[in-house]
């Protein structure tokens, strides 16, 4: 009994050892820190005036580590040089790069680079101010920033604001206060010095803090004015004091062109009425206005960089040249070669060129020379002839014997490759096309029959062929196909040749045409009605099926399958039949757009209506919260 005895505290005391020898397994602590740091001191003082430092501290209670700051961090009014920020312990420190302006209030914008040392929590929308001066400015801006296009929020967008009225500020200096757009589209650009100004939006790529080339872009028609809060009486307006905005923003209208003192002058008029009425105020208590939000649409000038981006001779008989934007005249392509022949076919945007080698000789050939003239854009983004030679090389893959001989096969035995869009549930409104791998050098009509299934029996029904490119590659085949009706492509041997004498064997394809109940119709009436609006009918991924001019008694979208969709127009201004974007350098802003704020669910052989009251939302809170989530994001 007594050996059981200390057999057991013996066991007692193994597992204690075992729990000491492994106190850091399992759960540790309490719950997990979701408290971001929180500044207890400063030096100098949040607000310090008349400084003249070159190093910011901020003391937090806890340990910090700091997160992105390249891309958080935001000073305003902005420098050449960043001020470098480290975290050392509970400390952050800022230590400033340039010579500060005098008599100027400055803002430390952090975004969210600044966390906790454990967890990494954020210390969202910390900032730190001071003047070199002797005053605070303490007022303010906000608004939002669109897609002029989309109508989307836009986030990391980079807005700012001019006392110069020059145009040419934007593009030769930096902002004079800055602030960055949330994740939401809004900004607050803070401690800003009363008076008027230009306010702008840019796609900072660069990081300088102004408009470059090739960047997208925003900007306001009329100057902002912000003013300092008027003075009232107390017995009048006591009921108001639990409004807690200081901001007071008027939009004048003004000119772009180099009549900008007229507008100067204005906006100090007004500024002038202003203080004139401060100085009739009966107490110190301040009014507080109600905030006036600036609402600017981003857009991307047609200044895509056009330039010959690569050449790729992928098979020994044919090489592509590609350009990285859609040219407006077509390059022209000269051969170096003697007695080269060959042919040119151009992608439908243009944007990419296919050269087939069509003899022996030239296909045989390693190195091919042309000489290409084409359109080139400069630093400037203005489009130039340049000329240029290319050297096109062919380089033979290396292959067994094996596979270069079944490679040979495949060469001799090569029938032309033919594709065709005829199927069963053949759309209405389609039109039937067959397309060929290679180029087509000869057609024979009489070998290429249609017929239409009556009964048991197919009987041929008349068409045309046409082709759809420039280089016959893909054929068209317009007839009157009937709803239900039962149809079938047939093709003799040989009915198509390519530019390399390739033929085919005969060939058969079926095809259904879908029952016109197997579709809807919508007709679209907006109002306030103008002939220059245009409608797009959109997908569930915000993108445009159909388009169609506003109409007074309604446009009308035929053959529509049943589907959930949406709606969109814009005011063609310029009347060009599609959207037109904005333009800095004629001050133009781009094509109003307007969001349906529903949906349209469609079903099988029904007919649907919708009046469309397009100004009744505005047009920056219509566009329904799906399509926000749902739109391809543009590069």
């Amino acid at each position: 009994m007594l050996e059981m005895r200390k057999l057991w505290f013996i066991w007692i005391a193994v597992v204690a050892l075992a729990g000491c020898a492994n106190r850091g397994i399992g759960p540790q602590g309490g719950p997990k820190d979701s408290i971001p740091p929180v500044p207890l001191r400063c030096e100098p003082e949040m607000g310090a005036l008349n400084f003249k430092g070159k190093r910011i501290e901020v003391t937090f209670n806890e340990y910090i580590q700091l997160n992105n700051v390249a891309q958080n961090l935001m000073m305003s009014p902005p420098q050449q040089n960043p001020p470098d920020v480290k975290a050392r312990g509970k400390k952050l420190i800022v230590q400033f790069q340039d010579t500060l302006r005098d008599s100027t209030t400055y803002t430390i914008d952090f975004g969210s680079a600044i966390c906790d040392y454990r967890e990494k929590v954020p210390l969202h929308g910390y900032s730190f101010y001071f003047s070199t001066g002797n005053e605070i400015d303490t007022l303010e801006s906000r608004g939002y920033v669109y897609d002029a296009e989309t109508l989307n929020p836009l986030p990391g967008i980079t807005v700012g604001i001019y006392s110069n009225m020059a145009d040419t500020a934007f593009v030769r200096e930096p902002f004079l206060r800055i602030a960055k757009t949330d994740s939401v589209g809004g900004f607050r650009i803070g401690n800003i010095h009363p008076g008027a100004y230009r306010l702008y939006a840019v796609e900072d790529i660069s990081r300088d803090y102004r408009l470059t080339v090739g960047e997208a872009l925003a900007f306001s028609d009329e100057l902002l004015v912000v003013t300092a809060p008027k003075r009232f009486d107390h017995a009048e307006t006591q009921d108001t004091l639990n409004n807690t905005d200081s901001i007071a923003q008027t939009a004048l209208p003004y000119p772009f062109p180099e009549t900008d003192s007229l507008a100067i002058k204005d906006s100090l008029a007004v500024l002038d009425s202003l203080a004139l009425t401060d100085s009739l105020a009966t107490t110190d208590m301040p009014q507080l206005p109600e905030v006036t939000l600036s609402t600017l649409f981003l857009f991307k000038e047609q200044q895509k960089k056009l330039y010959l981006q690569k050449v790729d001779r992928d098979k020994q008989h044919r090489f592509r040249i590609f350009f990285s934007a859609e040219p407006d005249s077509l390059p022209q392509l000269h051969s170096l070669n003697d007695s080269l022949h060959y042919h040119t076919f151009y992608s439908p945007h243009r944007d990419s060129l296919t050269v087939w080698l069509t003899d022996s000789m030239s296909i045989a050939q390693d190195s091919l020379f042309f000489e290409i003239r084409y359109r080139q854009t400069d630093s400037l983004y203005n489009l130039e002839w340049f000329t240029d030679t290319l050297r096109i090389i062919w380089r033979e893959p290396k292959l067994t014997a094996k596979a270069k001989e079944a490679q040979e096969r495949e060469a001799r035995n090569r029938r032309l490759e033919l594709k065709t869009n005829a199927k069963k549930d053949f759309e209405i409104y389609d039109t039937l096309r067959l397309t060929c791998t290679t180029p087509l050098a000869e057609i024979v009509a009489d070998s290429i029959h249609l017929l239409e299934r009556v009964d048991t029996v197919f009987k041929p029904i008349p068409f045309t062929i046409a082709p759809h490119d420039t280089l016959p590659l893909t054929l068209e085949l317009l007839a009157e196909l009937k709803p239900e009706g039962k149809y079938e492509l047939r093709l003799d041997s040989a009915a198509l040749h390519d530019v390399y004498g390739t033929t085919h064997v005969a060939a058969k394809y079926p095809l259904e045409v879908k029952a016109l109940t197997d579709y809807s119709t919508l007709r679209v009436k907006v109002t306030p009605f103008d002939t220059r609006i245009r409608i797009q009918l959109l997908s569930a991924k915000d993108q445009v099926l159909r388009e169609l001019p506003a109409v007074e008694e309604g446009a009308f979208f035929e053959y529509l399958k049943p589907d959930t969709y949406y709606m969109r127009l814009y005011v063609d201004e310029n009347e060009d039949g599609k959207w037109t974007t904005g333009s800095w350098d004629k001050k133009r802003q781009p094509e109003e757009v307007y969001y349906f704020p529903g949906k349209v669910q469609t079903k099988s052989n029904w007919d649907f209506e919708e009046e469309w009251d397009y100004m009744a939302v505005p047009r920056t809170q219509a566009k329904p919260q799906e399509l926000i989530k749902a739109s391809p994001k543009k590069k």
